[in-house]
């Protein structure tokens, strides 16, 4: 008889959850519309939390993950290539240029969610340190990448952060987490020269656009080279844009090593 009561439960409980999801969607869209129009600070992370409390909520129904939450465009939600991680992250952007940023990470393996925390402000990440979920950094996050070497695995996130209102960043991350949803970010995986850094950072001026993609098939970050518009403005990353070269990471076996003046062009 038990056993019969906890299945019925079990069951309601998916009807339930099943139910649910598209009413929570439809609140988290209008919050996410609510937040394009409200200009206060206060607000406007008042918003913030009610996203992400939303979010979580209905991240822990288990056919979350293969949900589509297709009416939410202001919400990120990437795959990572082996279909193991999904990850939403979304921005709040302040009028005096800078962001404040939302992210959860759930794991297919039994529904694990990570909730992603920035203490105070989003900041730039150093490129020498360990980072963990509780002192986060702040990202919009477009790419996942499984590096399986030697039965460990871990995800090389590739990113986007608003720096400030004169700057963008884009970035290549490491991501590690454990069956219990502990994350850490940073490795000491990227070469460049005879350098090792434990992430990547590109700072290029707001009014350009930088490309930075995976290519599956070589194995390779590829991204636009950056330069000053002109020698004068060397150092002064307002000024920096592409500048028609392409520079490319390759993976060999876990570490990604920078090549330079790369031939980038689609064989195809």
């Amino acid at each position: 008889m038990k056993k019969h009561i906890l299945y019925i439960f079990l069951f309601l409980s998916f009807s339930l959850s099943a139910q649910t999801l598209p009413e929570t969607e439809k609140k988290l869209s209008a919050l996410f519309e609510t937040l394009k129009t409200t200009r206060e600070k206060e607000k406007c992370l008042e918003i913030h939390q009610k996203i992400e409390t939303e979010l979580k909520t209905a991240l822990q129904a288990n056919e979350s993950f293969n949900y589509p939450f297709d009416s939410l465009v202001f919400l990120g939600k990437i795959y990572s290539d082996d279909n193991l991680l999904r990850i939403y992250s979304w921005n709040v952007p302040f009028y005096d240029g800078t962001y404040h940023y939302g992210c959860i990470i759930q794991q297919k393996k039994g529904n694990i969610l990570t909730v992603l925390n920035i203490k105070e402000n989003a900041y730039r990440p150093p490129l020498d340190k360990y980072i963990a979920a509780d002192n986060w950094y702040g990202a919009l996050y477009f790419s996942a990448i499984p590096v399986v070497y030697k039965k460990k695995t871990y995800y090389t996130l590739l990113g986007w952060a608003g720096n400030d209102d004169l700057t963008n960043l884009k970035l290549i991350d490491a991501l590690t987490l454990d069956n219990k949803g502990n994350a850490k970010f940073g490795s000491a995986v990227f070469k460049v020269k005879n350098k090792t850094y434990h992430r990547i950072l590109f700072e290029y001026g707001d009014r350009y656009t930088m490309s930075l993609n995976y290519d599956k098939r070589k194995r390779w970050i590829v991204c636009d080279h950056l330069s000053p518009s002109a020698p004068k403005y060397e150092g002064l990353y307002t000024h920096y844009g592409p500048d028609f070269s392409y520079d490319a990471f390759r993976l060999k076996k876990s570490e990604w090593k920078l090549e330079e003046n790369v031939d980038a062009r689609n064989e195809e």
